[in-house]
């Protein structure tokens, strides 16, 4: 497939685009700015110019694509307005093809998890988050017009020594001691960054259409967990130290989320496994340590 991708030069897309280069896919990546084509063109990336933010710049590479990937990490005022234009303006261009259009998304979209939950189970996000499952619906609604329309739901990303987990690497770097909020006694699911990417591929490969599949892991660690880890692996003993998540604003809301979630539909369907190690691992011994050293 000619496979295109927004948002390629961010952690998730970088990712995203390798798995899809590796399964022997021509891949193109969005470039808004020359920042972001140098970057690319670092990499060996094949770049059109494309702004989330100006969809009609989206139109011609979007025409020339089998299958297009969103995971834009908008920055802007409205990230959301940004979102839905943009995505607007794909399905426009998209409509009729049946061509293959994925959405990046989140776990955080089902809220507070009472049990392990699937992709049946409603969808109850923080407040801040509501616009995000709206996006969704869209997206899935996309099979009424001719697209083969896909969402991936993403649990908390970790690897080389990036995403959210990184903050708490710092702050136990700078404090001797990791931030956490709350009593810490909160789940996450998890989900390694080439793991995310492998799914994204075979998502979009043989993904059944209007369907979302969850990006998670087999564990359950809780938050305190995860921050003791990162806490040892910074070398602070495991020290952590307790923080309002008001500090964090609607952000911390999402991290307080206690989630469990099932990657049953992923491994049924598509034949996906994890492979990486689990994130506290890779958080006392794996990439983190590694660019703590290196910075």
């Amino acid at each position: 497939m000619d496979v295109l991708i927004l948002g390629a030069t961010g952690y998730a897309g970088s990712a995203i685009e390798r798995a899809f280069s590796r399964r022997g896919h021509w891949t193109v990546a969005t470039a808004r700015s020359d920042i972001a084509r140098v970057t690319l063109a670092s990499r060996g990336i094949a770049h059109a110019f494309g702004d989330a933010t100006r969809p009609e710049t989206l139109v011609e590479p979007v025409k020339r694509a089998d299958a297009v990937v969103y995971c834009v990490q908008a920055t802007d005022a409205d990230p959301w307005e940004v979102d839905l234009r943009a995505i607007r303006a794909i399905a426009r261009t998209m409509a009729g093809t049946e061509r293959t259009f994925v959405y990046l998304s989140s776990t955080w979209v089902y809220g507070e998890t009472e049990s392990v939950v699937d992709e049946s189970a409603p969808l109850k996000p923080p407040p801040h988050l509501e616009k995000r499952a709206k996006l969704e619906q869209m997206v899935l609604n996309m099979v009424k017009i001719g697209i083969r329309g896909l969402v991936l739901r993403a649990g908390v990303t970790y690897g080389d020594g990036g995403g959210i987990p990184a903050m708490f690497v710092q702050s136990a770097r700078q404090r001797l001691s990791t931030m956490l909020l709350g009593n810490g006694e909160n789940h996450w699911a998890t989900i390694a960054r080439d793991d995310l990417a492998s799914l994204m591929v075979l998502v979009a490969e043989r993904g059944k259409p209007g369907a979302a599949y969850n990006a998670v892991d087999d564990s359950a660690f809780t938050m305190r967990e995860i921050a003791e880890a990162a806490s040892r692996g910074a070398g602070a003993g495991g020290a952590i130290t307790t923080v309002s998540p008001g500090i964090l604003g609607p952000f911390g809301e999402s991290l307080l989320l206690d989630q469990r979630v099932s990657n049953a539909r992923a491994k049924r369907d598509l034949g996906w496994a994890p492979n990486a190690q689990p994130i506290v691992d890779e958080l006392e011994y794996g990439s983190y340590p590694i660019a703590l050293i290196a910075s």
